[in-house]
């Protein structure tokens, strides 16, 4: 039993900070910094989102004003089966914006409606609006075959993004070894316990890829904004969860560095409920154990140029509850043979679980850092547990609930 209860310590002690403090140190030593130079191109930004009509005409009246400095030259919007009313809102929004629409056309296919809107200045507006729900990973595929500039700008509906911050993303690509760029998902408000635990997990997460950054390549981008050069991008499963990860790895399976940009920044709010914010991990990590069967390359340390970094980062994180029930098991056990000591670790960590339980509980009333955190230790590793239990049955559901994207 005690070598069990070692091996399990060890294991959870290397996740969670060896591996951490192992990455910054590399990063620290040997950093490999990329070549950085102004951008002379131009970039599609691309959106797929289903029921939006709140938060995408909010996005587009950024990104319009965003488009006065950076280089968007055209923006693709792909609505997979809203029944929301957003495409009649984004259509009301480009049509009176300053009375310039200029042309439009359809699609021959009945299924799809598309609409194009060429302003008096770039970008040009295109938005496709699929009758039938398929899932984002199929709506992005139609939107990257369609785009054309040299970039795509990846990002998704509800967020806000800083002046400045895609061009901070593409003075990268000066550097030929690059091939995408992640920004970094800045919290504006957190007040609630959920909030704040969720802000503070995102902290030590950017440290994490900041590193991995630094030394070669971050084993996946931040949805809400990156940047990938265009002829990286290839179609990806339809039925594929994290996108976000499959994409920007793909390209890192063909040499090219994945950075993260901690001065391009994107706002948003975190979930004000632990159970709404497990919803969101669930999902995303369920998506990681797909990977697994759609791209077993990223495991394999001849094809993948991080393959450490990916499995320490992104795979042993999705077995530490097991490894804290092999801990918890290993002390009942040698409770059971009467160690005392082994009886006070297990009591020890039971009034642990239970306070992290109530705090999970409580998330939405208590406004304490402290309490948000312990909440959040329950919180992510029961989605670990869920998302483990979903790929047992391979229950990988593509298309999207709100508040549920990755």
């Amino acid at each position: 039993m005690q070598w069990v209860l070692a091996i399990s310590i060890a294991l959870l002690a290397y996740v969670y900070a060896g591996y951490p403090a192992w990455i910054g140190l590399w990063a620290r030593w040997r950093p490999r910094p990329a070549r950085k130079g102004p951008f002379a191109g131009g970039v599609s930004v691309l959106i797929a989102a289903h029921n939006e009509a709140d938060a995408l005409p909010r996005k587009l009246d950024n990104l319009l004003e965003l488009a006065r400095t950076e280089p968007i030259r055209e923006i693709w919007i792909g609505l997979d089966g809203c029944t929301d009313g957003t495409g009649e809102r984004i259509r009301e929004r480009l049509e009176t914006r300053d009375h310039r629409l200029e042309t439009s056309g359809g699609s021959p296919d009945p299924s799809l409606q598309s609409v194009v809107y060429s302003l008096q200045s770039p970008p040009r507006i295109h938005l496709l609006e699929f009758e039938s729900r398929r899932g984002k990973a199929a709506t992005l595929n139609d939107l990257m075959t369609r785009a054309g500039q040299p970039v795509f700008v990846m990002m998704d509906a509800r967020q806000r993004v800083e002046p400045g911050a895609i061009s901070r993303l593409l003075e990268n690509f000066a550097d030929e070894h690059v091939g995408a760029v992640s920004g970094e998902l800045t919290y504006e408000t957190a007040a609630g316990a959920a909030q704040k635990g969720a802000e503070s997990y995102w902290s030590y997460e950017k440290f994490i890829r900041l590193s991995e950054s630094r030394v070669w390549a971050v084993p996946g981008a931040t949805g809400a904004l990156y940047a990938i050069r265009k002829d990286l991008c290839e179609p990806i499963p339809e039925n594929t969860l994290v996108d976000d990860v499959l994409i920007p790895m793909r390209a890192v399976l063909k040499g090219y560095r994945c950075l993260f940009e901690p001065a391009a920044r994107v706002f948003d709010q975190p979930s004000a409920r632990f159970g709404q914010e497990g919803v969101r991990k669930r999902r995303t990590l369920a998506g990681i154990w797909q990977l697994a069967g759609l791209e077993p390359r990223f495991f394999s340390f001849r094809a993948n140029p991080i393959a450490f970094q990916w499995i320490s980062h992104k795979f042993l994180r999705l077995l530490t509850p097991f490894f804290m029930l092999a801990a918890l098991f290993s002390l009942a056990g040698m409770a059971w043979e009467g160690q005392k000591a082994a009886q006070g670790l297990l009591v020890a960590a039971g009034i642990a679980i239970l306070a992290s339980f109530l705090a999970f509980l409580g998330g939405k009333r208590v406004k304490s850092r402290i309490l948000g955190l312990l909440g959040a230790f329950f919180g992510v590793n029961w989605a670990l547990v869920q998302a483990a239990w979903d790929a047992v049955r391979g229950r990988y559901e593509a298309q999207w609930e709100k508040g549920a994207e990755t």
